[in-house]
């Protein structure tokens, strides 16, 4: 009986209580909480912008250690999120490439405890700490209102979704199309196309799109950068039906284009990648133990070329 005392003692001593609990979380080697941020491929002008804000703001916060990365596909990121799960961080930003394919994943790392901010892109759970994201629905709805009163209620529309059936399309989807059925019935979606969030998709979407649909009089795109690849393939196809060109997100190509008064790419609607900056303030403020608020939805804004000089500083 004394030898098992000894012995449990001892091995109490070699292996921390947090092990066999398990619920301790590992430090840095200065004991420092450890905090991971997972991001999608930086693809498109506003994800590479997303990482910049983020890595200038964990700059400032040397208090905690950070581990930033970027993801090279959809399966990729599922696999680094399940090694951070297994590492056992105290909270983890999370931006999902695709948040269907992802929510599992996000809702166990929650379930262990972990302070989960999801960011950007929603996941289908309510399994989260915190969420800091654009008005997709909003958004959505907002470009219905702009292409509604160019085409004064009644055209026919091509329209690029982004990866369709994941959380980010369906919510912006929803705005779109719900406004359009109750405010703009005389305008009919045409065909639709996945310009993903990048110019090569937008590109290749409507270069098969075109062929098919000898007139269209404009086209709503859920990105700015698969509209300008869009946009290449109808000046390319030297087709001069398509009368007005809807985006999202606010890049300064598009931008630059509102302020010379381009009559056909007319406007975007609009939240920028400084929430990525929102979500990194979020993490410590959770950590530290403060209030804060569990859902963050940013508003989405009409830009164009009446007020776009107000937001170039933050387009991307």
């Amino acid at each position: 009986m004394k030898k098992f005392i000894v012995c449990a003692l001892i091995v109490l001593i070699i292996f921390p209580f947090s092990v066999f609990a398990g619920g301790g979380r590992d430090r840095d080697d200065a004991g420092k909480p450890r905090i991971a941020v997972s991001l999608p491929p930086a693809v498109n002008a506003w994800q590479v912008r997303m990482r910049e804000v983020i890595d200038d703001s964990v700059a400032r916060h040397p208090e905690y250690s950070w581990t930033v990365r970027n993801a090279v596909d959809d399966n990729d990121q599922l696999n680094q999120l399940t090694v951070f799960r297994n590492d056992r961080y105290d909270a983890m930003i999370i931006l999902p490439g695709n948040g269907t394919l992802l929510t599992p994943i996000c809702e166990a790392i929650f379930d262990d405890g972990t302070k989960t901010i999801i960011l950007d892109r929603n996941i289908e759970s309510t399994k989260y700490t915190a969420l800091v994201m654009g008005d997709n629905f909003g958004a959505g709805a907002n470009a219905a209102h702009v292409i509604g009163q160019r085409l004064g209620g009644r055209g026919e529309i091509a329209y690029l979704r982004s990866y369709m059936g994941i959380p980010i399309d369906m919510e912006r989807s929803g705005g779109f199309t719900s406004t359009l059925a109750r405010e703009y019935p005389g305008i009919r979606i045409l065909v639709e196309g996945d310009g993903e969030f990048n110019r090569d998709a937008g590109l290749r979407a409507m270069n098969n799109i075109l062929p098919a649909y000898p007139r269209l009089d404009a086209l709503v795109t859920h990105d700015d950068e698969a509209a300008l690849g869009a946009l290449a393939a109808i000046e390319n196809a030297r087709r001069t039906d398509i009368r007005f060109i809807i985006g999202m997100g606010g890049t300064r190509v598009a931008y630059e284009r509102f302020l010379a008064n381009d009559p056909v790419y007319v406007a975007s609607m609009s939240y920028f990648p400084s929430m990525g900056a929102d979500a990194v303030e979020m993490a410590v403020r959770i950590l530290r133990g403060g209030t804060y608020p569990r859902d963050t939805i940013i508003r989405s804004m009409v830009v164009d070329s009446s007020n776009v000089r107000e937001f170039m500083s933050d387009a991307y």
